[in-house]
């Protein structure tokens, strides 16, 4: 997962907000510093160095509670209640103090065999999510999947006959079909493949948000990161002061920024306490936050909740740019502000300088129109609505075929 984490010696206050429970960070700083932390990672999301073990008493303190005042948030009963979010990383040690009493589910079809460090990853980020002690939506239910990468051991059974099992297009796929309203990916993604593609589309088309780390490589990191994709939250890092994160990459698919540390933990190899920081703190956080609002406004759309998300940022006037987004994200007005008010139109539908998949992708994708000949291109629960008669020649992996059936040919 990357070099020993830099314990965190600052502790400049975050300046609060009086409108809710999110303090203001301030805005971003547009330009990058030109330091190079020894924190940052050149892959994943994280700069920390996860544990092994634990100790036998809970963290439960953690800076980004207080500088999001979600101890209000939940006195006003802001828990993410009712709300499901996947978490796609290393396995979640569940017998972890601070995960003790949290609904976690381990749905993976697959069971890998990964490092202390894969493992004390996932658990961080189930740890930030839904925490009876420091969790930003602690009574949403967090389905978890494994996945395995560059720190992992082995595969495990997530191998079969040269397939993997767990792939990011079917770990997606997996969520979405097990009824995630919101996935969080603290992970880079550096598969480029027409089935990543169409498990997007799946997504977007059935009202599933993905959040993403920008990664920290204090670089422009777009292509490595499932952010760069059409519909995808990429979230970048800002220090407790409100500035850009010297350590956290940018790109064309960054949407929104958060606090990225310090965040407390334990020391891979002491099982010591240690503070470390990263994007991988920031996305979770970010999908957090989203699961509020979700519970808040259960009758907005998917695209109303991501109209709030860009128009309560903090950029002046919401403006965008390539290190923070629209701007650090305002949780508190996340859950003050109605989106009924906004249009349900995806805003992050097309990226900065382009981004698949398009528009029209996604439309004739919910219209059950789009088609290839290549095996195991779209998800199994795709429905072909399509008029080439061709399909069922080259339904070979028993997609579902109604020709003719598209709304989109009653469409006026």
């Amino acid at each position: 997962m990357g070099p020993a984490p830099v314990v965190s010696t600052h502790s400049n206050a975050a300046p609060r907000s009086p409108f809710g429970f999110v303090g203001r960070a301030g805005r971003a700083a547009r330009a990058l510093t030109t330091a190079a932390p020894a924190l940052a990672l050149a892959v994943g999301a994280l700069a920390l160095a996860p544990a092994p073990a634990h100790a036998a008493d809970p963290i439960t303190t953690q800076e980004y509670f207080s500088y999001y005042h979600l101890d209000s948030a939940r006195q006003k009963g802001y828990t993410g209640k009712g709300i499901t979010i996947a978490l796609i990383d290393g396995p979640v040690d569940t017998s972890a103090p601070e995960l003790v009493g949290a609904n976690i589910v381990d749905k993976s079809r697959c069971t890998i065999e990964d490092s202390a460090k894969g493992i004390r990853h996932g658990t961080d980020m189930a740890t930030i999510l839904v925490s009876p002690y420091t969790g930003v939506a602690p009574d949403a239910t967090l389905y978890s999947y494994q996945l395995s990468n560059n720190s992992s051991i082995s595969e495990g059974t997530c191998k079969a006959y040269g397939k993997r099992l767990n792939s990011f297009d079917t770990l997606i796929n997996q969520a979405v079909e097990d009824g995630a309203q919101i996935i969080s990916v603290s992970q880079s993604v550096s598969e480029h493949s027409d089935q990543l593609k169409w498990a997007i589309t799946n997504a977007i088309s059935k009202g599933v948000i993905i959040v993403n780390s920008a990664g920290n490589g204090a670089s422009d990191e777009n292509i490595t990161q499932l952010g760069r994709f059409s519909g995808v939250v990429g979230v970048s890092a800002i220090n407790t002061d409100g500035s850009f994160a010297s350590y956290s990459s940018w790109g064309d698919g960054v949407v929104t920024a958060a606090f990225g540390g310090p965040y407390n933990t334990f020391d891979v190899n002491t099982g010591e306490p240690v503070t470390v920081q990263g994007t991988s703190i920031s996305a979770p956080l970010v999908a957090g936050m989203l699961a509020l609002a979700r519970q808040k406004w259960p009758e907005a759309t998917t695209n109303q909740i991501l109209q709030l998300l860009v128009h309560t940022a903090q950029n002046p006037n919401h403006n965008w740019d390539q290190y923070t987004g629209y701007g650090p994200i305002d949780g508190g007005a996340l859950v003050n502000t109605d989106p009924s008010q906004y249009p349900d139109e995806n805003p992050i539908i097309q990226k900065h300088n382009g981004s698949e998949p398009t528009v029209q992708e996604v439309q004739a994708y919910t219209d059950g129109i789009a088609y290839s000949s290549q095996d195991n291109t779209f998800p199994a629960s795709y429905v072909y609505r399509g008029t080439q008669e061709v399909a069922i020649s080259f339904n070979t992996k028993g997609l579902t075929i109604h020709l003719g059936t598209s709304p989109a040919y009653h469409r006026k």
